[in-house]
């Protein structure tokens, strides 16, 4: 399913970074653009392993936009996959 992430674009000192607004606290980085996806997905796995909680549906995007807390990046929508999340039932 394909969630917005916030992204900051990192530079040669400075990883990417991410952060998953549908999981509040979730985030992740990469050295490479080429790698984020893959992050983002064991991220969002760690998120929810073990924990009682549902898993929301994405937030639409034009939403997210008018978020004040949201400056300085850009936005990407990623595709995570859910078949992988285990969290425990509620």
């Amino acid at each position: 399913m394909l969630y917005p992430v916030y992204l900051h674009a990192g530079d040669e000192e400075h990883a990417h970074g991410v952060t998953i607004p549908d999981f509040p606290g979730c985030f992740s980085a990469a050295d490479t653009e080429e790698n984020l996806s893959r992050l983002i997905q064991e991220a969002v796995e760690l998120y929810f392993e073990g924990e009682e909680m549902e898993i929301p549906p994405p937030t639409p995007l034009e939403q997210l936009k008018q978020d004040p807390a949201y400056k300085g990046g850009v936005w990407k929508l990623v595709d995570i996959d859910l078949s992988k999340l285990h969290p425990r039932m509620m």
